[in-house]
């Protein structure tokens, strides 16, 4: 009787969010809704300009979105989280744009971990609501695929290219 008890409990303390319930400050100081973005893909990436990585990350992202766009939205998320994204809003807008030509929307620059993280790291990090992973953050260029139904289909490292061919593939399969 108690085994049976404590499942129910569980079953019922377990509070999946949907992605598309979720929104985050842009860059330009509206919002970004995830609800928008019902039977695309979505690529989530944290970013930092200051990067080691920025220069093939970035372009990378945008030839990828260039590529895929009908299906697949791409969302960089800016964060100095790591220390490597010191830039303001306007800062980091410039010089995503007029270096690399980006096209996708960009977040507001935010936290990636622990208490202050914005809302979506923060449904990354909880299993509990995204029901797949409790996804901790550790560098930048990390990258989340969300299917077109709003469920987490992929983490990539930093050190995956947005190009490469896992990244591709499953962007491409339905």
């Amino acid at each position: 009787m108690f085994k049976l008890f404590a499942l129910i409990i569980l079953v019922f303390s377990a509070t999946i969010v949907s992605i598309y319930s979720l929104s985050v400050a842009d860059i330009n100081g509206g919002s970004i809704r995830f609800n928008q973005y019902i039977n695309k893909k979505i690529l989530v990436v944290n970013t930092a300009t200051g990067n080691a990585q920025a220069n093939q990350q970035l372009t990378e992202l945008q030839q990828l979105y260039q590529q895929q766009h009908d299906s697949l939205v791409i969302i960089a998320f800016p964060s100095n989280s790591f220390g490597n994204e010191p830039g303001t809003n306007a800062e980091i807008k410039n010089f995503m744009q007029a270096t690399y030509g980006i096209t996708f929307p960009i977040a507001a620059k935010s936290w990636l971990t622990g208490d202050s993280a914005n809302a979506i790291y923060k449904w990354f990090a909880n299993k509990q609501q995204n029901d797949v992973m409790n996804a901790k953050t550790e560098k930048d260029f990390q990258k989340f695929l969300i299917d077109r139904n709003g469920n987490i289909i992929g983490r990539f490292d930093s050190s995956i290219s947005p190009l490469s061919s896992i990244i591709l593939n499953a962007v491409q399969q339905n």
